[in-house]
Formats: C-alpha cells, structure tokens, sequence
C-alpha cells in the first residue's frame, strides 16, 4: 500500500470518528430534552391528582353546615372517593341544583365566553405591553418613557371591578358608546353573520379593555427591566460598533433575549387574570365561567361551585405547562439541563 493511500484511509478514519461523536452527542441531547420534557409531565400530572383530591376531600373536612347535601353519603368516604375519580374521568362532574342540568353542560356552555374574554385580553396586553415596554427601555428618560411608565403603572393600580364600574358608568351609561351588561343584544334578529360578530365585539370591548389595562403594567415593567439589562451587554456595544440601527438592534437582538423572563410571567398573569375574569364577568354580567361561580354562590349551589374551581385550577395549570413547554425550546440552557 503507498503512502498517499494510508494517508487517505487515515483521514477518512478521522472523519467517520468524528461524525460518529457528533452523532452521538446529538442523540445524547436529543435524549436529555426528552427526558427533561417528560419529567415535567409526570410533575403536572401529579399535581393534577392532588388538585382532583383537594378538590374531593376539603368540602368533606369542613364543619357540618351547607355542605353536608354535596358531602353526605352512606357509602365510606374510600368508595367516595373512588366513584369521584371514575366519574371524572368519564366527565361526570355532578347535578347542578340551581341550574337543573350536568354540571359540565353548563360550564361548557359558558366556556365560549370566557375564553372569547381571557384570550382577546391576553394577546393585546403582551404584544402591547412587550412593544410599549421595549419602546420604553429604548427612550429611557425621555418624555415617552415617562409617559408610558405614568399612565400603564395608573392604569395597573386600579382594580378590575372599580375600573370596570368607571367604563359603565362614563362609557356605557353617560356617553352610552358601549352596552353595558351581556354578551349580546337579546331578542333581536341579524341579516348577516357579520352582523353577529359585532355584535358580540361591541359587548366584548368594556370588559376586555378592563382586564388588559389592569393586567398590562406587569409586562410592561418586566419587558423595560429586561430591555434595560439586554442594551448594557456587550453583543449590543458589538452591533452598535457595526453601525446598525438602534430599532434593529432592539427587534433583532434585544427583545428576543429579554422575552425568556416574560414567557415565565404570561403565565403568571394569565392565572390572575382568569381569576380577576371573576370580578369582571360580575360588573359586566358577562356570562362566562366567572358569572357562573358569581351565581353559584349567590345560589348555593355547591356542585356547580365544585366544578367551576376545579376547571379554573386546571385551566392554570394548562397555561403553566404550556409556558414551560415553550421555555424548554427557547432557553438553550435548559435543553442541556
């Protein structure tokens, strides 16, 4: 064998070695991140059981009173226990005493409303507090940052009910611009669908507006916070030094970095505001899942108030898991975890 030929069958030798580690190594993490997203489905699937026996056994330990019809039984509470989980899994959560009808009919029934409510608010919020807060990090000290930082951090101190009553009272009833209760206009026929969805968007518009100015400020300070701390490091000094513009530094290196610690909060203030959805459903009359709780209790009717909290609980914790699938493939240094 010549030379140049052991040569070549060294180098391609090299190669394959080479290829084969880079292959491994990849394997090796592509099993670390399943490993890391499995491992968080198992966690929240437990926290789901224990959610689902709380949600069992804390009306049993409370003293005897209102609660004994939804707590009072023959059967032992083990065999209570065990008809609740089965039933639960066939989507049986009970008889709604005031409602006269399966408990999860009705809250399927107000669903619609709810995440119409929750989901409008929620996308105008982040993107409007994420672009309102990077535009404040990038005028810091002068009159725009003021201003924002003014009027959102006003805004976020009022409460959901109080702010909602100020929108009926100047809003609906003085300048009457906007009805003000309901998700539509009763007794009243549309020529066309489009007709419809105005409708519905005229009633939307209060109690979204409500739950977006007291939800904003939030992320509004984080994204600035973040921003601030991101236009100090030395890969932005890098890009000025290359004489990019300062609004294309701030989209294309900036923002992407800051959004790691805002996805963790949207979560976060998405849990408050499905429970502040409570309060704004109530001023409103909005009938969602947060009027229905409203009337559950005015109406005691207990296995309607059961169903109600346990579908908000899981609703949460359906945001948190969604936040931290879309962390695992943001963060790097999660991967590798």
């Amino acid at each position: 064998m010549s030379l140049i030929s052991i040569m070549f069958s060294r180098e391609n030798l090299c190669n394959l070695v080479v290829i084969k580690g880079t292959k491994q190594i990849h394997t090796f993490f592509l099993f670390k991140i399943h490993m890391n997203i499995i491992t968080k489905v198992v966690s929240y699937l437990i926290i789901i059981f224990i959610i689902l026996s709380l949600n069992f056994f804390l009306p049993r330990m409370m003293p005897a009173g209102p609660l004994s019809g939804l707590t009072s039984s023959d059967k032992t509470v083990l065999e209570q226990y065990t008809n609740y989980m089965t039933n639960l899994m066939h989507g049986d959560f009970g008889w709604s005493t005031s409602k006269n009808a399966p408990v999860w009919d009705v809250l399927m029934r107000s669903l619609k409303w709810t995440l119409l409510l929750v989901g409008t608010s929620t996308v105008i919020y982040v993107i409007v507090g994420i672009l309102s807060g990077a535009v404040s990090a990038w005028k810091k000290g002068k009159k725009t940052d003021v201003g924002l930082l003014v009027l959102l951090i006003s805004m976020a101190s009022f409460p959901p009910f109080f702010l909602g009553m100020l929108f009926i009272i100047f809003l609906g009833w003085k300048l009457d611009l906007f009805p003000r209760f309901g998700a539509q206009t009763l007794f009243i026929d549309y020529s066309t669908p489009f007709g419809v969805v105005l409708d519905i968007l005229h009633h939307l518009a209060l109690p979204a507006a409500t739950l977006t100015l007291t939800s904003i400020g939030v992320i509004y300070l984080l994204t600035r916070n973040s921003m601030l701390n991101v236009l100090g490091e030395d890969y932005i000094l890098t890009a000025r030094a290359k004489g990019l513009s300062e609004w294309y530094i701030v989209r294309r290196h900036a923002l992407k970095n800051a959004m790691l610690p805002i996805i963790t909060l949207v979560a976060l203030i998405v849990g408050l505001v499905i429970t502040g959805t409570i309060f704004v459903e109530t001023v409103f009359a909005y009938p969602g899942v947060g009027m229905l709780v409203a009337d559950a209790i005015s109406a005691h009717d207990y296995p309607l108030l059961q169903g109600a909290f346990l579908f908000i609980a899981l609703a949460i914790l359906a945001v948190n898991f969604i936040a931290d699938m879309i962390y695992v493939h943001l963060d790097p240094r999660v991967k590798q975890e």
